[in-house]
């Protein structure tokens, strides 16, 4: 006889496999904790102090501050209008390493908190200066201060064609400039003689 006990109903055979149980004993896995939602730069202070005063070392706050933190963007920062929200930004960011349990050096990396960092700064720099946009980059293109050669070979070569359109307004205002001034040399001349 096997040294195993003999099963009731198979004797000394193996019993059929069966189908896997409907139910499985195990624990359902859980969903992350979703980061807080803000509207603004100064809500995003409040969430980020109110999430570093709880101080808790659970893995669902860690995952809640780190989503809640990773949701200031450069385009976000962008958008924010006053500047005292940006200050109280910017000093999170610089401080980033202030003994915090789970801090924004543990949300961003050095190089993202960089650009942030930068972001901000030349937000408020703006924002100071008066203005909502940055300048765009590159000279600023002049029609009127443009020689006639390079006007007609832009005019044939340029791909941008709302740039064409501009170029050849300007080519049409300086014939009609041209001819003005022509035709009133002419009828002054005329009155000379």
């Amino acid at each position: 006889m096997n040294p195993r006990q003999p099963d009731l109903f198979y004797g000394d055979k193996q019993p059929p496999r069966t189908v896997p149980p409907s139910r499985a004993y195990r624990r359902p896995e859980k969903t992350k904790p979703k980061g807080y939602a803000w509207e603004s730069m100064g809500a995003w202070v409040r969430h980020m102090h109110r999430l570093f005063a709880m101080e808790t070392p659970s893995s669902d706050h860690y995952s809640r501050t780190r989503a809640t933190a990773r949701e200031l963007t450069v385009e976000r920062i962008r958008l924010c209008r006053h500047d005292d929200d940006l200050a109280r930004c910017e000093d999170m960011l610089v401080r980033a390493f202030d003994g915090w349990l789970y801090g924004l050096d543990r949300a961003f990396t050095r190089a993202e908190r960089g650009t942030l960092l930068v972001e901000v700064r030349n937000r408020r720099t703006l924002l100071a200066m008066g203005r909502t946009t940055a300048r765009p980059k590159g000279a600023r293109f002049d029609p009127t201060k443009l020689p006639d050669e390079a006007l007609d070979r832009l005019i044939q070569h340029h791909r941008d064609i709302a740039v064409v359109d501009q170029l050849r307004a300007e080519r049409t205002r300086r014939a009609e400039a041209a001819s003005a001034t022509t035709s009133g040399t002419l009828t002054s001349a005329s009155l000379i003689t």
